[in-house]
């Protein structure tokens, strides 16, 4: 039986785990040839004893190790073939890689991990002798065909606007993508999911409402901007959080519009901005585009007046929204 190694995102290595389990029949193997290791506590004897075991009244010997190589990453990382630190991993583990050919064909061994570096010593070991799978979670056009595909499988249908609305707000976190999608395809039972409906149910989009409230304020639109602050209040957030909410998106428009001026490509701005979400640096350099590094400053030195005069006392949060409003839109 094959040795597995997956590693990558951590949604895509359990979800694939257990369809290599399924795949090799050892889905229903009783608990006494079941075992799941914890690879910073388990020791190189211990393993191979384990592996090399005949299962008890069963066909197979399920063996999974979790994070075992993660354990060398601050080893293999930005160094050279034959160093110290890489001779010491070999010296405990290269035992393994050479009984891994020898082991009964009823063993099962799956090794798990996250994100690893192609230094790292225990996957150069392995390659040889396991098949190795790197899921990486997807970006662009296949993050879209992910979500079609996942929101597919309950039975329910996307309209491209919707797949181009969540991917833009959450990004390729996929944990938080499928709960989201989960809760899409019950709300929408028996129709197709539509962007409005995205823009009801998913958490994050209603924060996206903070682009358009800072776009009315700088755009001289008090009228929308309040209504828009407003119903982020509405929606559980206190006025001093909005405050923070404004004061960050007029932060990270100063540093687009450096970048801008600077001449740094739109495809480098996620780095600039701290920021993986394609939706934040899109809006933010739109923003930015339109107003120039001194009117940006301006209102980011407002805001900072603002919050410090609610911290002293002398402004309610309430009141300080609203006047730190109408005095950007009058600056």
């Amino acid at each position: 039986m094959p040795v597995h190694l997956l590693h990558g995102d951590g949604f895509l290595v359990p979800k694939r785990l257990a369809e290599v389990i399924a795949e090799a029949g050892a889905s229903d193997v009783l608990e006494s040839n079941r075992h799941r290791l914890v690879g910073s506590q388990v020791k190189p004897g211990e393993l191979l004893s384990m592996c090399n075991a005949l299962p008890f009244m069963d066909d197979y010997r399920l063996v999974i190790v979790e994070g075992l190589l993660g354990t060398a990453e601050s080893q293999g990382r930005g160094r050279r073939r034959g160093s110290s630190a890489e001779s010491g991993v070999a010296g405990q583990w290269q035992a393994l890689g050479e009984a891994i050919p020898q082991m009964p064909d009823s063993t099962v061994l799956v090794f798990t991990d996250g994100v690893l570096g192609a230094n790292n010593p225990f996957l150069r070991m392995l390659r040889p002798v396991a098949q190795v799978e790197e899921l990486s979670a997807p970006s662009g056009e296949a993050l879209s065909r992910w979500v079609k595909t996942t929101v597919e499988a309950t039975g329910a249908s996307i309209s491209p606007s919707a797949n181009r609305s969540i991917t833009d707000l959450v990004g390729n976190d996929l944990w938080t993508l499928d709960q989201e999608l989960e809760k899409l395809a019950l709300y929408c039972y028996g129709r197709e999911i539509q962007e409005s409906d995205v823009a009801e149910m998913v958490s994050q989009v209603r924060e996206a409402n903070i682009f358009v409230a800072v776009d009315a304020m700088i755009d001289g639109k008090p009228g929308v901007a309040l209504h828009l602050l407003h119903q982020l209040k509405e929606d559980g957030k206190e006025a001093p959080q909005i405050i923070g909410m404004v004061e960050r998106q007029l932060r990270l428009l100063a540093l687009a519009r450096d970048a801008i001026d600077r001449g740094v490509p739109q495809s480098e701005l996620k780095g600039r901005l701290g920021t993986s979400s394609d939706f934040v640096v899109r809006k933010t350099a739109e923003q930015a585009r339109r107003h120039s590094m001194p009117e940006i400053v301006w209102r980011y030195n407002r805001l900072l007046e603002t919050d410090l005069a609610i911290k002293r006392g002398k402004l309610g949060p309430d009141l300080a929204l609203e006047l730190l409003v109408g005095d950007s839109v009058s600056g």
